[in-house]
């Protein structure tokens, strides 16, 4: 499961690429460009025998469970001939680069073959970086939050905390946040940091935070039970106490390829909220392939105010996992 998270956040590839002669995937790259949050766009690629041999396809796979694939296992290409290849890929909800690989292993090749999509997840308020990098060592930075339309924002908070830079000078399009986690202990870091803004189709914006404790090490037990998230933090907005907000919230298998996924990865049979301030309730589990979708409602409580981000715990047959209800809770 490590290398298949790895491999899906990162976007790195674990097996180098390799073709017999006279056999070409075009294009080598499909780059779709902006990518709205959680948007499904389709790759199509062509492999093409252009050698003197028919060539058989032992199999195609993504690097990523968030992306399908045409089965091409046992397709042959004759001679001069080609074969369609699609791939869907799934965007994340959180901004920031995305891209997918997908190998096609031929009959008789040492190495498989690699093709990619690419694209970039543009929200209307747009971070760069669209991450906190903290690796390292590093407990300070700067992000720079640009307005996709030119329309003028103002940043409220970052993490609950008055923000720094620019965003003491009202209403632009553009601002510089400053984020510091020096007062943090060690291993006290969350995953995702949150920019409040008033802009009306950005009210959170989600920063990953890139640390060695925030990683694989952040969830050890998702091998245990078979499942990870890919996005642990549900963003509900701008709400009142007392209001209900459903959202979905995916869980996705780490068996690595080839290996038998355990009986009941994926078999959610509740979830509990673990801060009073917030109610949560599964009214859907939804199975699908190699993930589960959950349809999840929250209703944030009295004393709940300004930006929370509360624990709830996701119950499966193999065991229990976290996620995170962010609001911006108005009185």
């Amino acid at each position: 499961m490590v290398a298949a998270l790895l491999a899906c956040l990162l976007g790195m590839a674990t097996v180098p690429p390799g073709a017999p002669a006279g056999v070409v995937i075009e294009p080598a790259v499909v780059d779709f460009g902006r990518l709205a949050s959680g948007e499904s766009r389709t790759g199509r690629f062509v492999v093409r025998n252009t050698g003197t041999a028919p060539v058989k396809v032992n199999s195609a796979f993504p690097s990523c469970k968030c992306t399908a694939v045409t089965d091409l296992a046992g397709r042959e290409i004759p001679p001069g001939g080609s074969v369609e290849l699609s791939a869907t890929m799934e965007a994340p909800r959180a901004p920031g680069e995305k891209d997918a690989k997908i190998f096609v292993l031929l009959d008789g090749a040492a190495q498989p073959m690699v093709a990619k999509m690419k694209g970039v997840v543009t929200w209307p308020v747009q971070p760069d970086p669209p991450f906190v990098d903290a690796l390292q060592g590093r407990r300070k930075g700067t992000i720079r939050l640009a307005s996709t339309d030119g329309k003028p924002f103002r940043v409220l908070s970052v993490d609950g905390r008055p923000a720094g830079g620019t965003s003491a000078e009202g209403s632009r399009a553009e601002h510089e946040i400053a984020w510091d986690l020096t007062t943090l202990p060690e291993g006290g870091l969350r995953q995702w940091m949150l920019v409040e803004t008033d802009h009306p189709d950005a009210i959170l914006i989600p920063l990953r935070v890139r640390h060695e404790s925030t990683g694989v090490r952040f969830d050890p037990d998702a091998d245990k039970r078979g499942w990870f998230l890919p996005e642990s933090a549900v963003l509900c907005g701008r709400v009142k106490p007392g209001q209900a907000v459903e959202r979905t919230l995916v869980l996705e298998n780490g068996t690595p390829r080839g290996k038998p996924k355990p009986a009941g990865w994926d078999q959610v049979q509740g979830v509990k909220s673990l801060d009073p301030r917030v109610k949560a309730e599964l009214l859907k589990s939804e199975p699908r392939g190699d993930s589960v979708v959950l349809t999840l409602r929250f209703t944030f409580e009295a004393p709940a105010s300004g930006l929370v981000y509360l624990p709830v715990a996701i119950r499966s047959a193999l065991g229990e996992g976290r996620c995170f209800a962010t609001a911006v809770v108005d009185p």
